[in-house]
């Protein structure tokens, strides 16, 4: 008897069957946030610079606490889709990265972010962490996906720029940009 294969993307995630390959020539594990990430969270917190800090959150953080931690690692498990990086070597047992899709109530539009910690930056992981969630999402039915950054994370307006979305000034806030992107429902055999 042979086992089917899950047929949606966000089964194959929660499946840990998603993985990234990193330009450091390792596998990495895609797959959704779970509570017991909120201690692993709170490390990668602690080891972003205060300027990484902001540029995630778009204003000071000084301090992750354990109840911000956990809020943040249990999603809407109908509106959200929240993907972590499973570290590998050093960082093992830790999460060093991941993507987010935060649903709107009419389920038709998101919001994204894009956290990863200093020791992966670069390593190409963000950009395919973004674009599964994003592919998850158009599964899930989001016509569209948005999100702020600051008019100074070069790298993530590049990011956005390269997956596609369209990138302009946010006319209530010269100092953040819009990145938006129309998603397209994947097709069905």
């Amino acid at each position: 008897m042979t086992r089917s294969q899950p047929r949606s993307l966000r089964e194959r995630l929660a499946r840990r069957e998603v993985q990234l390959l990193g330009k450091d020539g390792r596998a990495y594990v895609l797959r959704p946030i779970e509570p017991t990430d909120a201690p692993s969270m709170i490390r990668g917190f602690n080891a972003l610079s205060p300027r990484q800090r902001w540029l995630r959150f778009l204003h000071a953080v000084p301090v992750l606490t354990p109840e911000a931690a956990l809020a943040l690692c249990t999603p809407d498990p109908v509106l959200d889709i929240c993907l972590v990086i499973e570290g590998q070597g050093e960082l093992a047992g830790d999460i060093v990265g991941g993507a987010r899709i935060t649903g709107a109530p009419n389920r038709d539009d998101g919001e994204f972010s894009v956290s990863m910690r200093p020791e992966v930056q670069g390593l190409g992981l963000a950009r395919q962490a973004l674009q599964t969630a994003l592919d998850a999402a158009a599964e899930a039915g989001y016509r569209r996906v948005w999100g702020y950054v600051s008019a100074r994370n070069d790298g993530m307006r590049q990011l956005a720029k390269r997956l596609g979305f369209r990138v302009r000034r946010d006319p209530d806030d010269f100092s953040q940009l819009i990145a938006e992107i129309q998603l397209v429902a994947p097709r069905t055999g």
